[in-house]
């Protein structure tokens, strides 16, 4: 016979809803508040620009015919855009699988490869190690670059018209949102598929034992390996949810 051991808080209901939506859900109530505060230079996203930057990147996308289940690579540290990436190419029906900032060509063109990644994004300091993959991956000429980068297309050549985001069907309990990827420890690194319903309900855990409230700033330091980037942007986009605030940053204070 079997028991079930319960914790102390409440059950978590879960929505049946994507992620993009759960977590933008009352954004547009505090749109002139900042949502991301990039921590090296104050550069602040308020909560309307994120929202617009993911829409018009999902737009951009579906212009470009990236669709259900297809597959956007994130290789970059903590930046604002990190999320737009994340959520541009959910809200678009695909997936991002997010990488390593520490990786080298060789780890990024295996997870190109085994995640079947069209596009990829990233930063001008990391092009070296992204062109190389890129090419041995057969996607050389899908880089867009955040910022300036020699040799690849910038980011906002990816953006379209905010208006004409699509509007997809999604099953959150079934479609993958997120490709991260083990550490390799005990072989090559393996993709972990996270459904839009894993990724509401993780959320929805962590709410319940982490009190915030509009006026908290939550900060991220990148920890790479040991706390890899795509679960820093599953707590950071969380925030808007709660309306708070998000400095991230590679760096401590």
């Amino acid at each position: 016979m079997s028991t079930i051991h319960t914790g102390p808080h409440d059950d978590v209901e879960i929505p049946d809803v994507d992620i993009t939506s759960f977590v933008f859900e009352r954004a547009e109530e505090h749109g002139d508040k900042p949502a991301l505060i990039d921590g090296p230079t104050g550069r602040t996203v308020t909560y309307a620009e994120l929202v617009g930057g993911i829409r018009a990147l999902a737009s951009g996308l579906a212009a470009r015919g990236f669709g259900k289940g297809d597959v956007l690579a994130v290789y970059m540290p903590n930046l604002p855009e990190y999320a737009i990436a994340f959520h541009g190419a959910t809200s678009a029906g695909g997936k991002a699988t997010t990488m390593n900032p520490l990786y080298t060509a060789s780890e990024v063109k295996h997870q190109l490869e085994d995640s079947g990644a069209k596009l990829m994004v990233t930063i001008g300091p990391f092009l070296d190690a992204a062109k190389q993959a890129a090419e041995d991956a057969g996607i050389g000429d899908e880089v867009y670059v955040v910022g300036e980068g020699e040799g690849a297309k910038p980011f906002t050549d990816l953006l379209g018209d905010p208006a004409e985001a699509p509007e997809v069907e999604l099953d959150p309990a079934k479609d993958v949102a997120v490709l991260p990827y083990s550490s390799g420890t005990t072989g090559l690194p393996k993709g972990v598929m996270l459904t839009h319903r894993n990724l509401v309900a993780n959320l929805l855990q962590t709410r319940a034992t982490q009190e915030v409230d509009p006026d908290d700033v939550l900060i991220s330091i990148d920890l790479t390996q040991d706390m890899d980037v795509d679960r820093i942007v599953g707590i950071m986009t969380g925030s808007a949810r709660y309306n708070v605030s998000f400095k991230v940053t590679s760096e401590p204070d």
